[in-house]
């Protein structure tokens, strides 16, 4: 998630103004102090113009 609102080139002010969710929450599950829900994540798609997919984390698991 971090990564996509840096190469949007975006602030958390602006995330947070455009997903309603507040700052402080927001700037905490950008650090992963807290989980993003499933509704944080399609009011973010939008505002960082990709897909939902694209912000859900990577399940594939990697043979040792």
């Amino acid at each position: 998630m971090a990564s996509e609102l840096r190469r949007s080139r975006r602030t958390v002010g602006w995330l947070s103004e455009q997903s309603g969710i507040e700052v402080p929450l927001l700037a905490a599950k950008l650090r992963e102090d807290e989980d993003f829900t499933i509704a944080d994540l399609a009011n973010i798609a939008p505002a960082l113009d990709v897909p939902v997919s694209s912000l859900m984390p990577d399940d594939r698991v990697t043979a040792p």
